[in-house]
């Protein structure tokens, strides 16, 4: 197969390696020793495009649908570079701050505003008839659009639920159907299954905070179901103290034991193996997280799926659980081949891919009709517990920013959510107090909003709407 790229991710990260470029990749060698029909296949070779994703598990559906659209397109030869998720963007980054970057590439919502800035995601609205978005629903068709030019369209969206081990909640003295519906109840609820599990290394409640997609799940996500999340909609502010409470939570249960141990470290695929051996009574995960419970061994007990814990039984109501858009497709603008790239894109973008990997459990796709129809019905056992319901809904996008008191704008510490994560930390590790560092962080927030104000970096009346209420946060869209 031709390549114009060849690497092996692990090196290229440790190495510091920006790109690698292969001299006569396309053509071989050289024609010189070629027989002379090889050297007419070298002269009108197919067009190559790379396609970078975020991997989430060893599910093999992308490769094969890929394959599928090789096979459709001969004068195609689409390479899929599927990278671990925790060394996705650095990755990303790397190659487009070189100018190799992906001809298309998944690009996390926290780096869209930047990826926009540098001029570096085609132009979708110079190259998509407007018809191709009237299937997504309005907040995703305008997710990216400003002033009729949009960049790209999340196609699916992830959920959140708390999933729990019946026969540790039986064990341990509580009712195996009713699970905790308040983070009080929680930790009650984890500190007796840990009790009764005390030399059977069985534990209530795990905290995944060593990945800050799943930290940002347990703690920013889940708390808007109380109508909790630290940007003010309505204000155009940051407030962290509203954490406040759920740190306290954390912080008791897991002085009281029933959180599972080492948490700062812990990695999903750690936790969701703990889960399926039954060591651990209740977590938080996504759709994408339960199609990774279910590829490991079948489980031996009885388990059950619910929404998340309030923070108290009276904020029911308060605000809709977040839906969260899944890391959208886009295209490199600088691509010598957009008009195969633009091809490509809506295929990623098209019922036979997504429903596919609805069928697969590999995603919630926002393309009307999708989950309705009976050829992509979800294969997965209690996989429609994942699928939104009337107390969810996306919100609108937040203003993102390089942080002040950083040293560069390219590091991922900068930008998207790697800043937050890592000061969340230090309070469930106990170096700062929880009320200092979410002050701290409240602090530093709105002063680096100000100052992208300032210099026009981003316009706030884009990102404030004083009619915002989290109990219908697309009001005015939907």
């Amino acid at each position: 197969m031709n390549k114009r790229f060849h690497y092996k991710t692990q090196k290229l990260l440790l190495a510091g390696l920006l790109a690698i470029s292969l001299p006569g990749c396309r053509g071989g060698s050289g024609s010189g020793g070629l027989p002379e029909t090889d050297q007419q296949a070298a002269a009108d070779p197919a067009v190559h495009l790379t396609l970078a994703v975020r991997t989430y598990s060893d599910d093999k559906t992308l490769e094969n649908l890929i394959s599928r659209f090789n096979g459709s397109h001969p004068g195609y030869e689409v390479e899929v570079l599927n990278l671990p998720k925790d060394q996705y963007d650095n990755f990303l980054n790397m190659r487009m701050t070189s100018g190799e970057g992906p001809d298309l590439f998944q690009i996390g919502t926290g780096w869209l505003t930047t990826y926009i800035y540098k001029n570096w995601l085609l132009d979708l609205s110079e190259a998509v008839d407007e018809t191709f978005t009237k299937d997504f629903p309005e907040w995703a068709a305008g997710y990216t659009r400003n002033n009729n030019h949009f960049y790209a369209i999340p196609s699916s969206t992830m959920t959140l639920r708390l999933i729990y081990n019946k026969d540790l909640l039986k064990y341990a003295g509580l009712d195996p159907d009713a699970p905790p519906t308040t983070w009080q109840e929680l930790r009650q609820a984890a500190n007796q299954i840990t009790i009764a599990g005390t030399g059977y290394r069985k534990y209530g409640f795990a905290l995944p905070a060593g990945e800050d997609e799943t930290f940002q799940k347990a703690l920013e996500i889940s708390s808007t179901y109380s109508g909790l999340y630290y940007y003010n909609f309505a204000a155009g502010k940051y407030d962290f103290n509203v954490y406040l409470p759920w740190f306290n939570t954390m912080l008791a249960m897991k002085k009281e034991g029933g959180l599972f141990p080492g948490e700062t470290s812990l990695q999903s695929d750690t936790a969701l193996t703990q889960f399926a051996e039954g060591n651990i009574g209740m977590m938080l995960v996504s759709n994408h997280d339960y199609a990774l419970l279910s590829r490991m061994k079948p489980l031996t007990f009885d388990w059950g799926i619910a929404m998340p814990p309030l923070r108290e039984t009276l904020d029911h109501g308060k605000g809709k659980l977040m839906e969260f858009p899944e890391p959208p497709f886009a295209i490199n603008a600088y691509t010598p081949h957009k008009q195969e790239a633009v091809e490509l894109w809506k295929f990623l973008l098209s019922s036979e891919f997504l429903g596919e990997l609805y069928r697969q459990g590999g995603a919630i796709p926002t393309l009307a009709g999708v989950t309705d129809d009976p050829q992509y019905q979800a294969g997965l056992p209690k996989f429609s517990a994942f699928l939104p319901n009337a107390e969810e809904s996306p919100y609108p996008r937040e203003p993102k920013f390089i942080l002040q008191n950083t040293p560069s704008p390219f590091a991922a510490k900068n930008v998207g959510d790697t800043a937050r994560m890592k000061a969340y930390r230090e309070i469930l590790q106990g170096i700062h107090s929880p009320a200092e560092v979410l002050h701290n962080l409240t602090v530093q927030y709105n002063n680096s909003l100000n100052d992208a104000v300032v210099k026009q970096l981003i316009s706030l009346q884009d990102f404030v709407n004083p009619a915002f209420d989290p109990r219908k946060p697309l009001k005015e869209t939907q």
